[in-house]
């Protein structure tokens, strides 16, 4: 089965992929086939030439890539676990992302399929601020969509005190794909076509969970986000807009944004324009924009697509890191960087409001 993590050759890594006819299942497939260093074990799914899903767990590989519901997700994750202990698992359904049972069930309106995972922490898998943590990890919460575009700004801005904690306001919108396959009427063409509406506003959105626990974690405050996602009339991508409160000029947030992802191949900070749906569509990039608005008051755009940065990219970044890969291995987008230069930061320290932070490593 496989090979030894980081080797060299012609050996590739095994990957069975669970969830593989799901908008998001499908793109890990489609990512895994342009993989210089992994390929497809099996997949399962509905439909002709799919394993049924326990089937798959009689599956061996040297990695699972989960695109299963939340409520199931984990509970294979758990068989897996137990069955290949040697194998990376990444789940990317929401039932990992949250530390504790209770937060889980706040969020998800039900008991935690599988909380004896979470006793000994799960590496959330944002990958620019977890990098260390996921690095060698055998199980990966991918993170979820929404939570990828707010968190990639904000952590850093509220990690150097650049901004107001108590007054962070996003404005989200996401392509349809983001909703899955599953057949509903309001995501029915002539529903969906030439309208757009709000849903799940305010706080109410599951990814508001796990935006605040990683905000907390990596910075140490509490923060209560008011969160408003809307659905697009398009297939894919994600615009965050940011209203946040804060003393600084937009240009010193900027700067401190390139400075946090310096060495961070799909994040970019943008100069003087927002970003573009059409820019990020199909890649594994993150741009990020900071502009002025009211005194006192700066507007930060955060685009992504949902199928690949928001979710099987990410799942992706999240395995080679695991297994000591090359970070941007099989992924489209992102752009060159020294060599190895995460490695050597991820042990630094902050150095202050204004200085360069470790990229990965634990707060």
């Amino acid at each position: 089965m496989g090979h030894e993590a980081g080797a060299t050759g012609d050996a590739t890594v095994s990957v069975g992929v669970f969830g593989a006819t799901g908008y998001a299942g499908r793109e890990v497939v489609r990512l895994l086939r342009e993989h210089p260093h992994a390929h497809v074990a099996f997949t399962t799914g509905s439909g002709s030439g799919h394993l049924a899903h326990e089937a798959g767990l009689e599956q061996p590989a040297d990695a699972f890539l989960l695109a299963l519901p939340h409520g199931v997700s984990a509970s294979y994750a758990a068989k897996l676990r137990a069955a290949y202990p040697a194998a990376v698992v990444i789940d990317l359904s929401g039932d990992l992302r949250l530390p504790t049972n209770e937060s889980y069930k706040h969020w998800y309106g039900h008991d935690h399929p599988a909380p004896e995972l979470l006793e000994h922490g799960v590496p959330y898998g944002l990958c620019e601020v977890y990098r260390a943590r996921i690095a060698g990890a055998k199980l990966v919460a991918n993170p979820g969509c929404y939570a990828t575009a707010v968190l990639l700004p904000l952590v850093p801005l509220l990690r150097e005190r650049l901004i107001d904690p108590d007054d962070v306001v996003v404005d989200a919108k996401s392509g349809a794909t983001g909703a899955g396959r599953t057949l509903r009427e309001d995501l029915l063409f002539c529903e969906l076509s030439d309208d757009f509406w709000a849903y799940s506003p305010g706080r109410s959105h599951r990814h508001v969970g796990e935006m605040e626990a990683v905000l907390h974690e990596r910075t140490g405050r509490d923060v209560a986000l008011t969160f408003c996602p809307h659905l697009l009339p398009i297939k894919r991508g994600i615009l965050a807009s940011l209203y946040l409160r804060t003393p600084h000029a937009p240009e010193e947030l900027a700067a401190a944004l390139r400075a946090f992802y310096e060495d961070a191949p799909f994040v970019h900070v943008e100069h003087g324009r927002p970003p573009r749906l059409s820019e990020v569509q199909h890649t594994n990039d993150c741009r990020i924009s900071v502009h002025a608005a009211a005194p006192g008051r700066v507007v930060v755009f955060s685009a992504l697509d949902n199928l690949v940065k928001g979710a099987a990219g990410q799942a992706l970044q999240n395995l080679n890191l695991a297994l000591g890969m090359g970070e941007r291995a099989g992924l489209p987008g992102g752009r060159e960087r020294e060599p190895h230069a995460h490695v050597k930061r991820a042990h630094a320290q902050p150095r202050g409001r204004h200085g360069k932070h470790e990229v990965g490593g634990s707060a």
